[in-house]
């Protein structure tokens, strides 16, 4: 009996190529095939010591079973052979089911990076071997690219296990730029963020206009009161922490020097044109405004005013660079104050001198009007604040009678006149 089961044990083959009381390690959830060598007319009887850590699913009666593997532990499986002369033999082996191994992966960073910027990624153990998503097989994992990512690890005892996943966004680079517009002495100059970015957003930016002066809008003007060479900056920052910037070297220019003369010095009503003389220095005429309202754009233009008045004649020149300067100068035209007063009148409605008043230019420009007729004893006779109203004479005697006058013209001077009339009926 003793040399047939020596035999058996000797015969007693496994799968996993051990030979018995060498122990199995095996892995928790998996399902695994036990053998011994096939024998015509043989009889097998499998059974397992602890029952609740692994149970037979196929192949009982066989000289081939198949085992799932419920939980960690260990168990002894046991075979038992009746061979066709009615010999019996035995034989077992010890399996220690191990628990699979729980991997997590963690970031040594934000998930959200910046393209150029390697970012790794670990696993929370040492294990035999590792396959990350990407098809790596180091332990730590280099990532440069957008993804989703994973590792499957297997432990010594060859247990596999998947870890959680990790999405991890790469953005794009952007490329910083700025323009500007205005490159001249105590003139505006503006700066334009032109920086190219896939999500087209920026988080943050910061100009450094050479000087020491910084700003953090967009778009910015800023004034530059000093000619000379300035290294303007703009760094840019996106809401993910990417950053780029830009140094650009900048030329602020010397501006002309705008300036005119006029003649004659006054005008006044009577004479209402003025000519006026650029006299520039590096600078072309770019506009005249006479202020009226009326502009030109002529090197030395010619102007008549239609009222009298003050006004602030602007010249604004430009050279090649579009350096712009400015000059304001104060014109004045001056009221010419005609006003007629007849000597007599006849009011005897023939439609010829029946009615006696004054007579002047621009009349119904005045701010204020006031018109006295007085008699011989210096009693008024007649008044009026309108300058379209006239003193008629009627219900009065042929004689001498006096008058006054008192306007403020359109300039705001006082006028006071006095005189007699004749009323001959």
């Amino acid at each position: 009996m003793g040399k047939l089961i020596t035999k058996i044990l000797f015969l007693f083959v496994f799968s996993v190529q051990l030979v018995a009381q060498n122990t199995v390690h095996l892995c928790v959830g998996e399902s695994h095939n036990f053998a011994i060598p096939y024998t015509i007319g043989s009889v097998y009887n499998w059974e397992i010591e602890n029952s609740s850590i692994a149970t037979i699913i196929s192949g009982a009666g066989s000289e081939n079973v198949t085992l799932n593997l419920n939980s960690s532990g260990t168990f002894k499986l046991i075979v038992e052979v009746l061979n066709a002369n009615g010999c019996f033999g035995y034989d077992s082996v010890l399996v220690e089911i191990h628990e699979n191994p729980t991997p997590f992966i963690s970031a040594l960073g934000p998930v959200l990076i910046c393209e150029g910027i390697d970012l790794i990624i670990q696993t929370n153990s040492v294990y035999d071997s590792y396959l990350w998503s990407n098809g790596s097989i180091l332990p730590e994992l280099l990532v440069d690219t957008s993804g989703n990512y994973s590792v499957i690890v297997t432990d010594e005892f060859g247990c596999k296990n998947e870890s959680n996943s990790i999405l991890i966004d790469v953005q794009s680079n952007f490329s910083a730029n700025f323009d500007y517009e205005g490159i001249c002495v105590n003139n505006p100059t503006t700066f334009f963020n032109t920086s190219l970015s896939v999500s087209g957003m920026f988080n943050s930016l910061i100009w450094d206009f050479g000087n020491g002066f910084q700003s953090y809008e967009d778009p910015v003007t800023y004034l530059y009161d000093q000619i000379g060479d300035y290294q303007v900056s703009l760094l840019i920052e996106t809401a993910s922490g990417c950053r780029d910037s830009i140094i650009k070297n900048i030329t602020v220019l010397g501006n002309p020097v705008a300036n005119f003369k006029y003649n004659p010095y006054t005008i006044s009503t009577l004479d209402p044109e003025i000519n006026f003389v650029n006299t520039s220095v590096n600078g072309t005429p770019y506009l005249w405004d006479f202020g009226d309202s009326i502009y030109s754009f002529i090197e030395s233009p010619s102007h008549v005013y239609d009222n009298a008045g003050m006004y602030d004649v602007k010249l604004i020149v430009k050279d090649i660079n579009e350096c712009i300067d400015s000059i304001t100068k104060s014109i004045v035209m001056y009221y010419d104050f005609v006003l007629h007063v007849p000597t007599s009148f006849t009011p005897n409605n023939d439609g010829d001198n029946d009615q006696f008043g004054p007579q002047g230019l621009r009349m119904n420009k005045y701010k204020s009007y006031s018109f006295y007729i007085y008699n011989k004893w210096g009693e008024e006779i007649f008044e009026t604040e309108d300058i379209n109203r006239f003193w008629d004479g009627n219900d009065h005697q042929n004689g001498l009678y006096a008058w006054a006058i008192v306007i403020v013209d359109e300039l705001g001077a006082l006028h006071k006149k006095v005189g007699n009339v004749l009323l001959i009926k």
